[in-house]
């Protein structure tokens, strides 16, 4: 193993602890971007923490027939704080093309909870942390608690 192998399996390690479950498995990290925050009326955070992942080859052995054709627009999912930051990762994934031409995108695992822009986890989190007081639906949108 190279140096440089040697790092990214140590980085990848370390994500475990505190990214979702299984984000790894599908998704590599490619950048991590920490910036001041505007804070805006209620919020707590100065500081944000931006994740960037590409999705990783997730053909199986039958779809090896599909052609990379670049990445989809990414996609922002708010997740826990982490270190007194916000957490925001974006997540963009590959485009395929089939025997056709046609644009193929596998879906083959969930980002978010349905509804939220939330992972499972932190959606859970928030639920037990805030409980069904109706003035935090205005914070964290009312499909959270339905």
């Amino acid at each position: 193993m190279t140096q440089t192998e040697l790092q990214i399996a140590v980085l990848e390690d370390f994500l475990h602890y505190f990214l979702p479950e299984g984000l790894l498995d599908y998704f590599e990290p490619v950048m991590a971007e920490d910036k001041e925050h505007q804070i805006k009326k209620d919020e707590v955070y100065k500081r944000e923490l931006h994740l960037y992942f590409d999705e990783r080859d997730n053909r199986t052995e039958d779809l090896q027939y599909l052609r990379p054709n670049g990445f989809t627009e990414e996609r922002l999912i708010s997740d826990f704080p982490a270190r007194a930051r916000k957490l925001t990762l974006h997540i963009r994934r590959r485009r395929w093309l089939d025997e056709e031409g046609k644009s193929v995108i596998l879906d083959v695992y969930t980002l978010a909870n349905n509804g939220t822009k939330f992972s499972d986890e932190f959606a859970e989190f928030l639920k037990k942390k805030l409980g069904p007081d109706p003035r935090y639906r205005k914070i964290v949108g009312a499909l959270l608690y339905d």
